[in-house]
């Protein structure tokens, strides 16, 4: 990904005659937590998985089929509560274009409220034609947007950079992008989204959003999802304790109790908590439930920590 670089040259090569085809340049790959550059080519014949010179480096993440928009990542999912989404700095580099200003986004990265129908999922920013702009940039005063094509170039491929401020509610918040159902294309990005959500009690603990989330329901039930790990909200601290360690017992994780301020910490000491996740949540009091039986389980809780919360550089080796 381009990882907040001012104006990095990520690109990859996608001429298909070119002796470096499939290869992609400047991707910043140096945090674990940070997905790479998108390569979709379907033609496992000539191409087969893995053999596309930036599956072989890992800045790519090839996929082998067309979809019409792709489901990147979920932000957050939070049952039962709303987050006020309040900002969206996005942008993108990629060998797909933009058609009209801006009538159709492709190979944009941009959050989406919405699954089912993600072209109304869009609604509330695109398609928004702007009959008065004559060039780039844009700025959309109803909607308080605005709009970059090509502030800086790259070696191949176009740029498209997005910013937006308001309020926006929603209980979910999912990362897109809109490929057309086209081949042989390639998108590198980054976003920022700034939300905001009721005090709560707080599940820490890193989760697969598929796999780890999603088949439980009482874990549903209990507590949102945030892909940081730590802005996990709940109703109460007692009932996530109590599902964690039903469904967990052999992983670390945390549970913060915003009514006293307390850090409850399970499968880990003190030693393991990060500086800045006490600054965030400014515990009076840490207490440990259970200390860890092996080191390795509360470092990979650490680790994962930093990696989604774009701590660099990484805390230093704990025994």
């Amino acid at each position: 990904m381009l990882y907040a670089e001012d104006t990095p040259n990520t690109y990859c090569q996608a001429n298909t005659a070119a002796s470096d085809y499939g290869k992609c340049y400047n991707v910043y790959t140096t945090v674990t937590g940070v997905k790479p550059v998108i390569f979709v080519q379907t033609d496992t014949a000539a191409y087969p998985a893995g053999s596309l010179p930036c599956e072989v480096d890992k800045t790519c993440t090839r996929y082998t089929a067309t979809v019409e928009t792709r489901v990147l990542d979920t932000l957050f999912s939070y049952t039962g509560k709303q987050a006020v989404v309040k900002s969206i700095y996005s942008r993108s580099h990629s060998n797909l274009g933009i058609v009209g200003r801006v009538n159709r986004l492709s190979g944009h990265l941009i959050p989406s409220f919405g699954t089912e129908f993600f072209d109304s999922a869009f609604s509330f920013l695109f398609p928004a034609p702007n009959y008065e702009a004559a060039s780039w940039p844009i700025y959309d005063p109803v909607e308080n947007w605005k709009a970059y094509l090509n502030p800086y170039t790259i070696t191949s491929g176009r740029v498209f950079v997005l910013r937006w401020d308001g309020s926006l509610f929603t209980p979910v918040l999912y990362l897109v992008c809109q490929e057309y159902a086209t081949n042989n294309i390639w998108y590198a990005g980054d976003v920022i989204v700034t939300y905001a959500y009721e005090a709560s009690p707080l599940a820490v603990i890193p989760l697969d959003y598929n796999r780890d989330y999603i088949p439980y329901q009482e874990l549903r039930n209990t507590f949102g999802f945030s892909i940081n790990g730590v802005d996990q909200p709940g109703w109460n601290a007692d009932d996530i304790i109590r599902v964690l360690r039903e469904l967990f017992p052999s992983r670390a994780w945390a549970v913060f109790d915003d009514r006293q301020y307390v850090l409850y910490l399970y499968n880990l000491t003190l030693d393991y908590v990060p500086d800045w996740l006490i600054e965030k949540l400014s515990p009076t009091v840490m207490k440990v439930l259970q200390p860890p039986a092996d080191a390795t389980v509360a470092k990979t809780w650490l680790d994962l920590l930093n990696e989604r919360n774009a701590q660099i550089p990484p805390q230093a080796e704990l025994p």
